[in-house]
């Protein structure tokens, strides 16, 4: 039996060629201690083996196995290609993502991140970045779906004006899709590194956010009384960043990490390398 999928937690770096880069990714996080939702990786076998076919009953079976396992209910199914989120090339916003996917929407998500390698945004990106036929193999990574109370990304040193004393992290209500799409103007907190103290912010009238409901993610209005608040406490942001300060300990290299905060406890969802600080390494 061919065994297509593994849990985050069992796979490292090791493992990139067999299930992408950001899987991987989370895979040695989760083995650090640090806070990374459940989940699992499907491997680039797969798409080798039903690219353009039915799943197998054997995938379909070890797709459900691993949902039991963790007890997941909706997911997030992202794209891990095997050259992702490496010191040269991020792929950030070139690939599919897919939130709140339940287990009978598994095989359609999937396919769609198969197939964002090959849209005409991502081939220019990886003709830019010198990348062979062979890095174009696209692993899927399952993760157990945060209901974000409030969601962002953190720049481990401010990529705007790449002062390595500082780092940025930008936030809003619900998902953070609405940032990464560029549809919302996030609050923004600007850290000093070495005291893990807050310098600057700037806090944005909200008036929309997206969550899930009735089965869908929508967009829907932020509560009159919440637009005007910051998302989170100076505390809160002291919290955060020193936990993105973790990260890039760890990973030896300035992080571009997505989180989210929900139920009193923050998570990493995702953190690959500030590619536009690469020249300066």
């Amino acid at each position: 039996m061919k065994q297509y999928i593994q849990d985050l937690s069992s796979i490292s770096y090791r493992d990139v060629a067999k299930y992408g880069g950001k899987s991987c990714s989370l895979g040695e996080m989760l083995s650090a201690g640090i806070p990374v939702p459940t989940g699992f990786a499907i491997g680039v076998e797969a798409q080798k083996d039903f690219q353009g076919k039915p799943f197998s009953a054997e995938l379909k079976t070890q797709i459900s196995d691993a949902y039991k396992r963790h007890k997941l209910k909706r997911v997030a199914v992202r794209s891990s290609a095997i050259a992702e989120d490496s010191v040269d090339a991020s792929w950030a916003g070139q690939l599919d993502t897919f939130l709140n996917v339940t287990l009978e929407d598994i095989e359609k998500s999937v396919r769609k991140c198969w197939k964002s390698i090959h849209s005409e945004a991502a081939m220019s990106y990886a003709s830019d970045k010198g990348l062979s036929p062979e890095d174009l193999l696209v692993g899927v990574t399952i993760q157990s779906m945060a209901d974000s109370e409030v969601s962002g990304v953190m720049f481990t040193v401010n990529p705007v004006t790449k002062n390595k004393q500082h780092m940025l992290i930008e936030g809003l209500y619900g998902l953070g899709e609405m940032i990464v799409q560029g549809l919302v103007t996030p609050d923004s907190f600007l850290v000093k590194r070495s005291k893990t103290e807050v310098l600057n912010f700037e806090i944005a009238i909200k008036t929309k956010q997206m969550t899930f409901a009735n089965g869908k993610n929508r967009i829907t209005a932020v509560p009159e009384a919440l637009a005007d608040k910051a998302i989170l406490r100076e505390a809160q942001v002291i919290e955060l960043a020193k936990l993105g300060l973790t990260v890039e300990r760890y990973y030896k290299k300035p992080q571009d990490i997505e989180w989210s905060f929900v139920g009193g406890k923050f998570y990493i969802i995702q953190a690959r390398p500030i590619t536009t600080l690469a020249s300066e390494r």
